[in-house]
Order: structure tokens, then sequence, then C-alpha cells
């Protein structure tokens, strides 16, 4: 029986010369309930992050701030994980290039992935106490 692949190898493609990654905008995670923030007590900073671990970077919030006031905004972060359904995705592709050797030969990747079987829809523990 295959194994499913490891979360990062299914959130990445190499099957072409464009080598293309599945990203995540943290600026749609605002109001999730898998986002999370902590302050670091030695540098003052507040960081955030992702409980689900679709990305694994914890970003500086402060930066974020700045980062979102400029005209380009912060960007996105490599999904590591398994995105959740209100995850903010798209796709990015290290290399532009013309002719065959760039041609996609998996759209399949485009597409938004299915969550895995068994995964709770929502992450609440104020349902369970």
């Amino acid at each position: 029986m295959p194994s499913a692949a490891p979360a990062a190898v299914a959130n990445e493609c190499r099957e072409c010369c464009s080598f293309c990654d599945r990203v995540v905008h943290p600026a749609g995670c605002g109001g999730c309930p898998y986002l999370y923030s902590y302050d670091d007590e030695h540098t003052g900073s507040r960081y955030m992050g992702c409980l689900a671990k679709v990305f694994k970077v914890e970003i500086d919030v402060g930066l974020f701030g700045e980062a979102e006031r400029t005209r380009h905004g912060f960007g996105a972060v490599k999904v590591t994980g398994t995105p959740r359904p209100q995850c903010l995705l798209s796709v990015e592709r290290a290399y532009d290039g013309a002719g065959e050797p760039f041609a996609c030969v998996n759209p399949d990747f485009l597409a938004r992935p299915e969550p895995a079987a068994g995964a709770p829809d929502s992450f609440d523990l104020r349902d369970r106490l």
C-alpha cells in the first residue's frame, strides 16, 4: 500500500523547469482559529504562527503590520502542511521561461488540495469546555 506524500512534497511541483510551490498569504489569516500569537519576553516582539502548521515560520507581528501598510503587502510563505479550507492559497513559479521545458505538465497541482480524510473542519476548544 503506497504511503501518502509528505506535506512539503505535496505542496511543491518539480515536474517541469518552472518549479512551482503552493503558498499561503498570512494577510488572509485574520480570524482563523488556528492563528496564534505570543510575546517574546526577551525581545519584546510579538510573533504569530499557525497551530495547524500550514506554514512553519513565525512572523514578527510588528514587521507584518508595517509590510501590510505598503503597496505590496507582506506577501506569501511556503505551505509546509495541509492547508485548511479557509486558507488563502496561490501557486508561485520560481522560474519563468519559454518553450517546452517550462510548459506545465501537472495542471492538477494548480487546483486547491483536498483536505485530509478525517481532518476536523474547525478547531475551537471553547466548544468542548
